[in-house]
């Protein structure tokens, strides 16, 4: 933290002048520092075929027509849409028409592009990050040590040295620092290289096999691991338990929960842990059951260590023979019976959800609590987000919706927004046998954009190509769901908090109200704090942030009542629990 000083007397500039320095000046961010971009473009594309745009930016597909997103037809064959893109970015793109049928979707070559030259706009810098590139904690037995690393969209590889800060956790080890590495908000590959008496090594990820990769801008790597906050000297590694819930509806049985515990669990006694609840729980974890498995344990194993997914507890709920009816929304019926998911949601609200709080050590809001299934799980995940006030996040994959149109159709005239959606389908899924599987994505896409989500930010829709109706495929693209569902800069980033602790920036002194700017980090509040004398400080916090939302921006604080003679300031910061 950093300290100010201000003479009430003397005004140093007017309020007003900062409240405008600190707005206005960039483009309005998204939480995961993106900008919304606007598409609209008039065509006929005719019957069978749909409108895409793709860009020179992953965020619309590296100019790869099967990563294009599509747009949303509107009356009078104009195509509309919005994406988020990454700010800052020279972006150039085209629409492209093409055939949206299960076996060409995959077919690059499907694609008819718009003539001329690229179009081309600027998508605007948001909020300039208060570092310049990410920093790196690395524990090593090496000698000396490197990093080479690649970041964002210059493909080209540099070679840093680190330093050697201290001794590490035992005798032989070493902590090594890096910082001048990446670029914020960048996606981060690289590889430590060193050697320890003359011979040359290098640490390549357990997880990939070769090159480590995160979005972190600040981070702890320690035995292949890699950490936003300073871990235990040993970190216990991830478990699963199995548990029995009971039932308080006479419509469903109770059943087997299976939890899965991330890394550090039992040393960690002070965080608390977003909740991931997934269907079909038999198939979730190893061994699986008569379907396969989502081996959804070494995913998640898999996606934490690289700093891809937030430290999540899994509870898989099994199913019953009387799967389909328990996850079928009561507005449909199935083989003439009518489907009991407000039952089935009942039972996970009121029964299992408690039983997993009261055990384990979770963040029960509805922004750290997610629902995801495959197929009937898919169509029941779609109706806990949209029904119930308890889900923020839901993953419906491969959504059977075709046998729930009646609630599909509540979805076309209800609003559903307020959540984030990752959504996918297999492209060999109908094999020409269900179309309607493959065509009610589509539809449900629509859908959602017409009540206003926008892809890279609420909502993500996949296509597996060459995937069937399988768990395999689910385990497949289950990384996906987790790296969107679960982002690991929900979280606040403690390493980076403890590298660029907030500073006191400019301050204004204006009819007894004084203002302090700072730039502040994601998940922290900020508070302004005063003292009357330096010497024997007795501080008192006059005014304290809402949560910053934002990955980086600044932010004014005030004090409303400066009427002394002379006050200290000074900025504290606290991460969300």
């Amino acid at each position: 933290m950093k300290m100010a000083s201000m003479n009430a007397k003397s005004s140093l500039r007017v309020f007003a002048a900062v409240l405008a320095s600190l707005t206005g000046a960039f483009a309005e961010v998204t939480q995961h520092g993106k900008v919304i971009q606007s598409f609209t473009h008039a065509t006929n594309t005719g019957f069978g075929s749909e409108l895409f745009v793709a860009g020179n930016h992953p965020d619309l597909g590296n100019w790869n027509p099967v990563l294009a997103k599509k747009l949303l037809w509107t009356s009078g064959n104009v195509w509309t849409g919005q994406v988020a893109i990454e700010a800052g970015h020279a972006l150039e793109y085209k629409f492209i028409i093409r055939t949206n049928a299960w076996d060409s979707f995959c077919d690059g070559g499907n694609a008819v592009w718009q003539d001329g030259a690229n179009l081309a706009t600027n998508i605007p810098a948001g909020p300039a990050a208060p570092f310049s590139s990410k920093g790196l904690w690395y524990f090593s037995g090496w000698t000396n040590a490197n990093i080479i690393w690649q970041s964002g969209l210059d493909t080209n590889w540099y070679s840093t040295a680190m330093t050697q800060v201290s001794t590490g956790r035992f005798a032989g080890e070493f902590l090594y620092h890096a910082d001048g590495i990446g670029a914020p908000g960048e996606k981060l590959s690289f590889v430590p290289n060193g050697s320890m008496g003359g011979v040359e090594d290098w640490d390549h990820s357990p997880a990939t096999g070769g090159d480590y990769f995160t979005v972190l801008d600040a981070f702890v790597l320690q035995d292949g691991q890699i950490y936003s906050y300073w871990p235990p000297a040993s970190v216990s590694v991830s478990r699963i338990i199995v548990t029995n819930c009971g039932s308080s509806f006479p419509a469903i049985p109770g059943r087997a929960v299976r939890i899965y515990l991330p890394r550090g669990y039992d040393q960690n006694t002070w965080k608390k842990y977003p909740v991931l609840y997934m269907h079909d729980g038999q198939n979730v974890f190893q061994p699986g059951g008569g379907g396969g498995c989502w081996n959804a344990e070494t995913n998640a194993d898999y996606m934490i260590s690289l700093g891809m997914m937030r430290e999540t507890i899994i509870a898989a709920v099994d199913n019953t023979t009387n799967r389909i009816h328990e996850y079928l929304p009561p507005c449909d019926s199935y083989a003439g019976r009518p489907g009991i998911a407000d039952q089935y949601a009942n039972f996970l609200i009121h029964n299992v959800r408690p039983m997993v709080d009261s055990v384990f050590r979770t963040l029960n809001d509805r922004d750290n609590t997610a629902i995801l299934g495959s197929s009937c799980g898919g169509i029941v995940s779609f109706y806990l987000g949209i029904e119930t006030n308890v889900y923020g996040k839901i993953g419906p994959m491969s959504s059977a919706t075709w046998i729930a149109p009646v609630f599909t159709g509540r979805m076309d005239t209800n609003d559903t927004s307020g959540l984030r959606i990752y959504m996918d389908m297999g492209s060999d899924e109908s094999d020409g046998e269900e179309p309607e599987m493959w065509n009610d994505h589509w539809i449900v896409y629509d859908i959602l954009l017409r009540d206003g989500y926008v892809p890279n930010e609420t909502l993500r829709s996949e296509i597996g190509c060459g995937h069937p109706h399988s768990e395999w495929a689910w385990d497949a693209r289950l990384p996906m769901a987790y790296e969107f569902l679960m982002n690991i800069n929900d979280e606040p980033n403690l390493v980076l908090q403890r590298d660029h602790p907030p500073v006191a920036g400019e301050a204004a002194m204006a009819g007894g109200v004084f203002s302090l700017s700072t730039p502040t980090l994601k998940g922290h509040r900020y508070t302004l704090e005063r003292c009357e004398d330096i010497t024997g400080p007795s501080w008192t916090g006059v005014c304290t942030s809402a949560l910053e939302s934002l990955l980086w921006t600044t932010r004014a604080l005030t004090d409303t009542n400066a009427s002394g003679d002379r006050f200290f300031y000074r900025i504290a910061s606290e991460p969300a629990e």
